[in-house]
């Protein structure tokens, strides 16, 4: 990152904070006028710091200061952030016992904090104060890899990186040798910033892509391949002078194994209850909307491959495999009700789901289980795909919060294998967070 696009992330970081506190004074003047009540000053002030912690939190969790996020992503993500930040702010007026802080200001506040917080981060997006120009880039990989890669530079990054040249490997006319050297004859490896390789480049052509950007100071992003994602976390030991890694990450450990199912009780027995009027609901709209059975149960692949009947909302028309047999569903899948549709879209057709974590068949976070005939299928393209089952199945999870709906099943695997390798109680929480947001998502729920 240069030093002028640090410094302006910490102006408009410094700047939203200014905005998230002077709405906090607004809203008390709104709500008391001249006569706020000495007692409920010092509430707000003693209780700043921790507003702000929080809110800077959030905004780094959301990716707000993210050179390459779109500007209906950054509403959605303010949005996300001052509810959840409201809720947390709340909690911690009663855990500090701050009983003197108003508590119509923090509706008030976040009412506003919304209208100013979107206004400033349009002049914002709009300016492009995040980025200073788009950083150039070449691909290296084959054609097929090159053209789904660059389809979502296309879509998510183009704001902040630039793709000058393509290196495919795949054609008569361009071996990686000549290509390479031909490239790195030209003026234009000079402007390079950055060097991204696929998965599929082998051994040899990384290991003299590295050697060029180390030497040339040059960035390089590689595209994982699951050998290398295994390799993350690996546990050094040494056999007399010679340093050997062990594979550790995807095997759950016992200690991770009881603080997640402690968190996933918790969650479940909460969620029941607090979307228990909602459930009431939904159900009431399946049975109005189209005949058959309220609660779909689908038996899935879960932990080692053991199966389980997992429970959602129907959001399809009854025997909707009658004729077809399993497939997956499409974009415009006729087969999808009007209600299954909105459920879908904001994936309230997961909720019956906190019984199959409070049952233990799955987590809350975690790879999510797919039918064993899908498994069977994959893995036949796919070997590392039975991987993903060495870790209890989840509810939501990286792939789905990173990805979206119609991610294909390498780039799914990819995200799940990573998270079998770095998942933590703190990475669990940052999901969490994330899939409120992919909820309001047009693009990544449905």
């Amino acid at each position: 990152m240069s030093h002028n696009s640090r410094l302006n992330k910490l102006l408009v970081g410094g700047i939203d904070v200014l905005i998230y506190l002077a709405c906090f004074f607004i809203a008390i003047f709104i709500r008391f006028g001249s006569n706020t009540p000495s007692t409920g000053w010092q509430a707000v002030l003693q209780m700043m710091p921790w507003f702000v912690l929080v809110f800077v939190t959030l905004a780094v969790i959301y990716n707000l200061y993210s050179e390459y996020t779109k500007y209906d992503e950054i509403i959605v993500s303010i949005g996300c952030l001052l509810i959840v930040a409201m809720l947390t702010e709340i909690a911690l007026s009663f855990l500090f016992r701050q009983f003197a802080f108003p508590r119509t200001i923090f509706l008030i506040s976040a009412i506003l904090q919304f209208i100013l917080l979107s206004i400033w981060r349009y002049i914002v997006w709009r300016q492009a104060l995040l980025i200073k120009e788009p950083r150039r880039a070449v691909i290296i990989g084959y054609s097929g890899e090159i053209r789904r890669l660059l389809g979502s530079i296309n879509v998510n990054l183009s704001r902040g990186l630039k793709v000058v040249l393509e290196i495919r490997l795949n054609s008569k006319d361009h071996n990686f040798d000549d290509s390479w050297n031909k490239f790195l004859s030209t003026q234009m490896a000079e402007g390079i910033d950055l060097v991204i390789v696929c998965s599929s480049v082998g051994y040899f052509e990384r290991s003299v892509i590295m050697e060029y950007c180390i030497e040339s100071q040059k960035s390089l992003v590689l595209v994982p391949n699951t050998y290398e994602i295994l390799l993350q976390n690996a546990r050094l030991i040494s056999a007399g002078d010679v340093p050997l890694v062990q594979l550790t990450g995807i095997f759950e450990k016992n200690t991770t194994r009881f603080v997640k199912r402690f968190m996933d009780i918790c969650f479940a027995v909460l969620g029941l209850l607090i979307s228990a009027p909602l459930m009431i609901i939904i159900a009431l709209l399946i049975k109005l909307d189209s005949p058959g059975p309220i609660i779909y149960s689908q038996i899935r692949s879960g932990l080692r491959g053991k199966t389980f009947k997992l429970h959602k909302f129907r959001t399809m028309v009854k025997d909707a495999e009658k004729y077809t047999g399993p497939i997956l569903s499409t974009e415009g899948d006729s087969r999808v009700t009007r209600v299954g549709k909105i459920l879908r879209k904001t994936r309230l057709d997961e909720i019956p789901q906190l019984w199959n974590i409070l049952r233990g068949d799955m987590s809350l976070v975690g790879p999510r289980p797919e039918r064993p005939v899908f498994v069977e299928e994959f893995s036949k393209d796919l070997p590392e795909f039975k991987y993903r089952q060495q870790i209890n199945g989840g509810l939501t999870g990286l792939a789905q919060v990173e990805g979206c709906y119609s991610t294909d099943p390498a780039n799914k695997l990819t995200y799940d294998l990573i998270y079998a390798q770095n998942r933590s109680v703190i990475m669990d929480i940052v999901i969490i967070l994330k899939t409120i947001k992919v909820m309001f998502m047009k693009g990544k729920a449905s």
